[in-house]
């Protein structure tokens, strides 16, 4: 099980999530890892400005990304109900990119939601090997979803 403290407080109504949305792809997420224990995770929404300076500060890029993803605690490891990381989203770049990719925001915010609890879970796409092993899982809790796992 996977639960999630989340901060939409920078998003209007209509931007928001749904808690079943977010419960739903946390569950998917949490099946498709296995995971034995109930563990959580913090979601928050940042403006741009925000996203660019982390970006900048723990990557090196100089530039406005979609999700940063903070691990807190080894999953292997944590206790049941501890927080185990942190998602920062940011709502105007995954609006970009799903005009971009023609699809909705909605799936693109889910979509990164995936993403960012994988690599919060240890998983990377920066190798060839790596990248294979994260878009498998990726692609079975997205098809779950019922989103398109091209995104």
């Amino acid at each position: 099980m996977l639960s999630a403290e989340i901060n939409q407080s920078t998003l209007r109504g209509g931007q928001r999530l749904s808690s079943r949305d977010i419960s739903r792809v946390l569950r998917e997420i949490a099946d498709v890892l296995r995971l034995k224990r109930s563990l959580m995770i913090s979601i928050a929404f940042v403006n741009e400005r925000t996203m660019r300076r982390l970006n900048r500060e723990y990557r090196g890029k100089d530039r406005v990304t979609d999700v940063l993803s903070f691990t807190l605690l080894d999953p292997r490891s944590a206790v049941a109900g501890q927080p185990v990381g942190e998602l920062l989203l940011c709502y105007p770049q995954a609006r970009r990119q799903a005009a971009e990719l023609d699809h909705s925001v909605r799936d693109e915010l889910l979509f990164l939601i995936v993403h960012g609890v994988l690599h919060l879970f240890g998983y990377d796409h920066e190798k060839p090997a790596e990248a294979k092993r994260m878009f498998l899982l990726q692609t079975r809790a997205l098809k779950r979803l019922k989103i398109d796992p091209r995104i």
